[in-house]
């Protein structure tokens, strides 16, 4: 079984749709998939429950179907740091209660299921905690998505070293071009293969699908 959680450099680089990206090609290939969210801020309301847009999507993009709850167990309104969003809504939000809801969701039969972060690799989930402190806890293999954009290095760089020092198996990292007026494009991105010790597993053109991914490294650290 696959089990894969997506970060990003930063919020809004385009983890959701790399996750469905990812979750496209491994149905293609005769595998069962499962995309989840477990955290997710910015939600609307929808039947006086919470709903995150990404969540929702990652559900479609899945051949596993299960009940939206334990897609995204943890749903926040407003569109801010899900701690200080938690906080607002008088919500308790812990390490161990994420860690026991995303346990549920990969006992959850599926080839592959991948799971998506919220923000960057050190968002807090409260005032002690963080994301990451989640997935060290639970030894998950990590894929980074990196935004290409202006300052796209210096975050990549420091996301990576902290996914090293947690002694996690980072499997490799995707480029999306969310910039397509970015200088020096192909220069950055040559940089970021020879400063990040994990492979490229491939670069996704401005509004491009995953067409051209390696897949070979998940496989290799995954089976």
């Amino acid at each position: 079984m696959i089990k894969l959680f997506i970060t990003g450099t930063d919020t809004n680089i385009g983890k959701t749709y790399i996750s469905i990206g990812l979750l496209e090609k491994f149905t293609k290939i005769g595998l069962t998939t499962l995309g989840t969210k477990p955290l997710a801020s910015g939600c609307y309301k929808e039947n006086d429950k919470l709903i995150s847009q990404d969540a929702v999507e990652l559900m479609k993009a899945s051949s596993v179907k299960v009940d939206y709850q334990l897609v995204n167990p943890f749903a926040f309104k407003r569109a801010i740091a899900p701690h200080i969003a938690a906080k607002q809504e008088n919500y308790p939000l812990t390490k161990a209660k994420i860690e026991q809801a995303m346990l549920r969701m990969l006992s959850i039969p599926s080839d592959v299921t991948i799971i998506e972060g919220v923000g960057g690799w050190c968002t807090p989930i409260n005032e002690n905690e963080l994301m990451a402190d989640v997935i060290t806890s639970m030894k998950l293999p990590v894929i980074l998505v990196v935004g290409l954009k202006l300052g796209c290095l210096n975050h990549s760089i420091l996301t990576a070293q902290a996914i090293k020092e947690a002694k996690l198996p980072f499997i490799g990292w995707i480029g999306n071009c969310i910039d397509p007026n970015m200088q020096a494009m192909s220069e950055n991105i040559e940089s970021l293969k020879s400063l990040i010790t994990a492979p490229c597993l491939g670069i996704v053109q401005y509004r491009h699908k995953l067409d051209h991914l390696n897949l070979e490294p998940i496989f290799r650290h995954c089976l």
